[in-house]
């Protein structure tokens, strides 16, 4: 028993009722569901022979709600049921309501809802006689609360590992979902807290405290949902000792990529450079995630080159035309193209002219070189003092680490936008 661990998985944020957007037409389909994403886990708890799922909160999404979400939550819980697989939930801002209808509908032995209209919930795992793991839970008891619900969490020591299950805002004092800090967190006897709410992943960890972990939401279902989406394996010790395991469940990954264009002078370089990239981001994905089917990336085309004016035509058909596929089967598609090239401009030339571009170039070659802070005195001593007047002014001075922006900060400001005004009056130039 000393050695003997709980095999928790932990998830939560399922959202049933949606599925992954804005992907095409051919893609958009219940393969990126919630619900599907909800039976992966499933399987993944029979076949990693968890002892427990931990669920953390809004397993519904309040806009589709009951009829969509009872029969996939009701398969997958009978599912773990038959597996001798318990289940222990609470609720959060958007099933607050839902949840305990289905679970009194549903009445599925071993599937427990913790801490109803807001009271803390105690169950216990018992392993050989004896108690091997406390889940102490907390529901949302309407969809907004703007108060800590540790406030009123008192749990008895005795000894046993705890696991903490809660639907919160971590510090977010202002929110309306349920604000906690990780300061309070810490101070509890809790082995690991599990919350819910946040969609991106997250394990806080620091010796001699609670870990703090957001599963994150396990199908990514917007563009601004990035990186791994999946479960969290995790074996707590009967020492309180816990040790946990990623496992990526999201059928689609978004992910931007940022493609530099810097010196290309070829319509057909731009277009093998992009292709190469896109290719190449699949290939390492596909790699990673096994469940993946569908790369979604948002392309930011940088850099300088003479091909500046005609990227966005260059780039054009990308979205539609695109067909790449993988070894085992996943598409990567562009969801969107942003443009933030600029032209190619010989500074060396520019700057023997006599005219206001010739002298913005001739300040930048003055700080490339590192002679502006003498040629250029007033200019760059005038700007420190702006600066630091802005410094001041900041609302977190009173807690800010950075020191005061000298002459260093300044120059990167002043090159940054004179290469800005630099381009904006080639670029008019041209166009007349």
């Amino acid at each position: 028993m000393a050695d003997e661990s709980i095999k928790v998985l932990c998830t939560g944020d399922l959202h049933i009722g949606r599925r992954s957007s804005r992907l095409p037409g051919h893609q958009d389909g219940s393969e990126h569901s919630c619900s599907g994403a909800w039976d992966a886990i499933v399987d993944s708890a029979i076949t990693e022979r968890v002892d427990i799922v931990a669920l953390s909160g809004d397993l519904v999404d309040r806009e589709n709600r009951y009829f969509e979400a009872i029969g996939p939550l009701e398969r997958g819980l009978r599912r773990l049921a038959e597996a001798g697989i318990e289940s222990y939930a609470v609720s959060g801002n958007h099933d607050f309501d839902v949840l305990p209808q289905l679970a009194d509908t549903l009445d599925i032995e071993g599937f427990y809802l913790l801490g109803r209209g807001g009271e803390w919930e105690r169950r216990t795992v018992h392993r050989g006689g004896q108690a091997a793991l406390h889940i102490d839970g907390w529901s949302f008891p309407r969809q907004d609360v703007s108060n800590c619900a540790l406030d009123s969490y008192q749990p008895d020591v005795d000894g046993t590992p705890v696991l903490g299950l809660i639907h919160a805002d971590l510090d977010q004092p202002a929110s309306r979902y349920g604000p906690v800090t990780i300061a309070d967190l810490h101070r509890r006897p809790v082995a690991l807290w599990l919350l819910g709410h946040i969609h991106a992943g997250a394990i806080l960890a620091e010796p001699g405290r609670p870990i703090v972990m957001y599963p994150g939401s396990p199908q990514a279902m917007d563009p601004g949902e990035q990186g791994l989406h999946g479960i969290v394996i995790a074996d707590i010790r009967r020492s309180g000792e816990v040790r946990t395991r990623e496992i990526a469940i999201s059928t689609v990954r978004y992910l931007p990529l940022t493609i530099d264009v810097s010196g290309i002078e070829s319509e057909d370089e731009i277009r093998s450079k992009i292709y190469g990239e896109l290719r190449d981001a699949l290939a390492d994905d596909e790699h990673r995630y096994d469940r993946l089917t569908c790369l979604s990336c948002r392309l930011t085309i940088t850099g300088r080159t003479p091909l500046h004016g005609r990227i966005r035509e260059i780039t054009g058909s990308i979205i539609e035309d695109l067909n790449l596929t993988g070894p085992t089967g996943t598409e990567a598609i562009v969801e969107r193209i942003d443009i933030d090239t600029r032209l190619a401009i010989d500074l060396e030339t520019v700057a023997r002219r006599n005219d206001p571009p010739g002298e913005i170039a001739k300040f930048i070659k003055a700080v490339e070189a590192g002679d502006a802070k003498s040629s250029y005195r007033d200019l760059v001593s005038s700007t420190v003092r702006q600066l630091r007047e802005i410094h001041r002014a900041n609302t977190f001075s009173g807690i800010a680490l950075d020191e005061p922006p000298g002459e260093a900060a300044a120059l990167r400001h002043l090159q940054s936008e004179a290469w800005s005004l630099l381009d904006a009056l080639i670029s008019q130039k041209e166009a007349v």
